[in-house]
């Protein structure tokens, strides 16, 4: 087994990726970019009752301060919460023509935590503290199709590709001719004509999970009369699994011809069968938060609020590992494996919120919220100077490829009676990408219930829709033309890529209970 770093290995790659530029999908989960926007992210509040009515001027559960830490000062009672959440995701994705769903669920802990109002003869004075999830990874890609047109052997090629040295140990690779300076595919050894290719099966799955969450403690206090403001500081901790699964099956037995010395004995005997890809990535990431906040009763029942969350630098740190197994006609197998470790710094921007709440209102409330965030100014830092090219063009790609947006959420809550009150919301979420199509619609709905006057069980569903087009892989295009007296030139890379529907389906619970 070979061990390498992450660095090493993949940022000569991505370099020439984005030096290239040719149909480049930035919807990709293996880019460090995609990664980086994700960890810091925080528009999903997975709470049963923030998840719906928005706390930007609204006193909505434990998970209020995420929105505007000043809101909590409209906390009249003391209590404790402890809640989980349940996430299932199906997803249908269309790849080369052909359909297949997938589905994946996950259950975590959602919130654990504590408020606590002090007595106060006018005004008042609210703390907090506790753990609240508020980001979460679960995707689930299938695919099954046969491809004309590249194989995922053509990323192996690829001069300084991750998986260059064991795919050639796994003749998943060999010598381009016999001057043996350049790598080909094994798929396109063989021919008569440089860069022929016959065609093969592509299977696989593709799936993501994790969470990320802040451990926080909080503050509020009515300022001047009608006047509140607060303040939150948190530290944000989260893990992230990509695991992918790619094998190419020659079905046909386009590939029959003796082009494999599998002994070793110096004559070729054999042909490929199937190649299998195996690789993962394993991440955790830590960092400061900190928010403030004010909110303004303008009357008893209307209040106008606003938060600013500065900005986070996170710390990553990956461990990575991938397998690749050929296996050959007559039943021969080679397999080679490659791990790593690396470790780099995330900027993340600062976000800003706006909100309005119509409280009490014949029993009716009503919360909205906005919150703006340039996802575009994310930037992130590797630790190698020797890495510094790289980390240029790393950032000058995230600032062409994601843009800013507006986050918008709305809620009703109707109190039923003194034992149940009723919820329901929208959340609007714009793509992050500047050519993205994965705006999400988030459709939610909830309810809360004394089960006696110190216990209350708050439940609350989310169910969010969105399509995108995403990397299945990146690969290389080779430009024959210099052969055979220069080794062929690279003339670009592309993707091929999966067309996704998502259906994403969230079960929220807490059990608060009154703190004297």
């Amino acid at each position: 087994m070979s061990t390498v770093t992450r660095a090493i290995i993949l940022l000569p790659f991505l370099y020439l990726v984005y030096s290239l530029g040719y149909a480049q999908n930035s919807n990709d989960a293996l880019l460090f970019s995609n990664q980086a926007v994700q960890f810091g992210d925080q528009r999903e509040i997975i709470n049963p009752v923030t998840g719906v009515m928005p706390g930007m001027a609204y006193a909505a559960g434990f998970g209020t301060f995420l929105d505007n830490p000043a809101s909590v000062a409209l906390f009249d009672k003391s209590f404790g919460e402890f809640g989980i959440t349940y996430k299932t995701i199906n997803e249908d994705a269309t790849y080369l023509g052909q359909s297949r769903s997938l589905d994946d669920t996950q259950t975590n802990l959602s919130s654990a935590g504590f408020i606590y109002s002090f007595p106060t003869r006018q005004g008042s004075l609210v703390i907090g503290a506790g753990y609240n999830q508020h980001t979460a990874a679960n995707r689930a890609l299938g695919f099954n199709a046969r491809n004309e047109n590249s194989t995922i052997t053509d990323q192996f090629k690829t001069p300084g590709n991750t998986y260059s040295d064991i795919a050639f140990s796994t003749f998943a690779t060999d010598y381009g001719d016999e001057f043996e300076d350049w790598d080909e595919s094994i798929l396109r050894t063989g021919f008569d004509d440089f860069g022929d290719f016959l065609g093969i099966r592509q299977q696989g799955e593709i799936t993501q999970r994790g969470y990320g969450g802040e451990y926080s403690a909080f503050i509020a206090t009515e300022f001047q009369p009608n006047l509140m403001i607060g303040a939150s500081v948190g530290v944000l901790a989260g893990k992230f699994n990509y695991d992918r699964v790619i094998q190419e099956v020659d079905e046909f037995d386009d590939y029959d011809f003796q082009a494999i010395d599998s002994d070793d004995d110096g004559e070729p005997d054999t042909d490929i069968d199937t190649i299998l890809l195996s690789d993962e990535i394993n991440s955790r990431y830590s960092g400061l938060r900190a928010r403030v906040g004010a909110l303004y009763k303008l009357t008893r029942n209307i209040h106008v609020g606003g938060s600013y969350t500065l900005p986070t630098r996170l710390s990553v740190d990956e461990n990575y590992d991938a397998t690749i197994r050929s296996t050959f006609d007559n039943g021969t197998n080679f397999e080679d494996s490659l791990e790593g470790q690396f470790s780099y710094n995330v900027r993340y921007p600062s976000r800003s919120g706006l909100g309005l709440s119509l409280s009490d209102l014949g029993g009716m409330s009503v919360s909205l919220s906005a919150e703006y965030v340039d996802y575009s100014s994310v930037e992130i830092e590797f630790e190698e100077d020797d890495l510094f090219e790289e980390e240029l063009d790393e950032n000058e790609f995230i600032s062409d490829e994601f843009t800013s947006v507006w986050n918008l959420k709305a809620g009703i809550a109707y109190q039923v009676n003194p034992m149940v009150e009723l919820r329901a919301g929208y959340g609007f979420l714009p793509t992050r990408f500047e050519t993205g199509i994965d705006d999400r619609n988030i459709f939610s709905a909830g309810a809360g219930f004394a089960l006696n006057r110190d216990t209350f069980f708050e439940i609350g569903a989310l169910y969010t829709r969105w399509e995108e087009d995403s990397a299945v892989y990146n690969y290389t295009e080779y430009d024959y033309s210099p052969l055979p007296e220069e080794p062929p030139l690279i003339r670009g890379t592309r993707t091929e890529d999966a067309f996704r529907t998502a259906d994403l389906f969230q079960l929220m619970g807490t059990l608060r209970f009154s703190i004297n």
